[in-house]
């Protein structure tokens, strides 16, 4: 693991083998968003348990990275939790505008984002930016298949349209009590 300013990243921290394992798992629901103008990419859901096994113990990465940085006061994950796998396809041009991840409910927070790029061929576009306090900066360090990056959720973020092929990741989000 190393930290930038930002975010946390893992390198090929997923193998090509453990992807395509992924990449072929029954999923449970699947929502379509060309609807929506922040987010024009396929989102499919499944539980985390589903897919534990390939994921090199990333979650439990996650939290020595809190341990280690943050001190956040963090619930245990529930492996029935869902995933997300996200798929942006140059057919759509797809991406998806600034925003943050929050939650709806006053019960908890979202503390961190976790991102994994689980794309199995080349692509164009789909750059992942984070806003620092001056100007976007381009995570690269998510463009390489197996990495995985960790960001606190409040920090506003995009991807920038597809271009060419399709880019794939998985998405799941650290919750823990309200911030006070």
């Amino acid at each position: 693991m190393e930290q930038k300013q930002y975010y946390w990243w893992w390198e090929k921290f997923i193998t090509k083998e453990n992807i395509k394992k992924i990449n072929k798992c029954k999923l449970t629901s699947e929502k379509d968003r060309p609807a929506n103008v922040k987010k024009t990419s396929k989102v499919v859901f499944f539980p985390y348990k589903k897919i534990k096994k390939y994921l090199n113990n990333a979650l439990e990465n996650c939290y020595v990275s809190n341990n280690n940085n943050f001190q956040f006061d963090l619930f245990n994950f529930d492996e029935n939790q869902n995933i997300n796998h996200n798929t942006y396809s140059s057919k759509n041009k797809s991406q998806y505008d600034w925003h943050i991840d929050f939650n709806f409910t006053n019960t908890h927070d979202i503390k961190f984002t976790v991102l994994i790029n689980v794309s199995e061929k080349k692509y164009e576009g789909g750059q992942f930016k984070i806003m620092t306090a001056s100007e976007p900066w381009h995570v690269k360090e998510l463009d390489k298949p197996g990495n995985m990056i960790m960001f606190r959720s409040h920090i506003l973020h995009k991807v920038e349209p597809v271009t060419k092929g399709e880019r794939k990741t998985l998405a799941f989000f650290l919750l823990g009590p309200n911030f006070r």
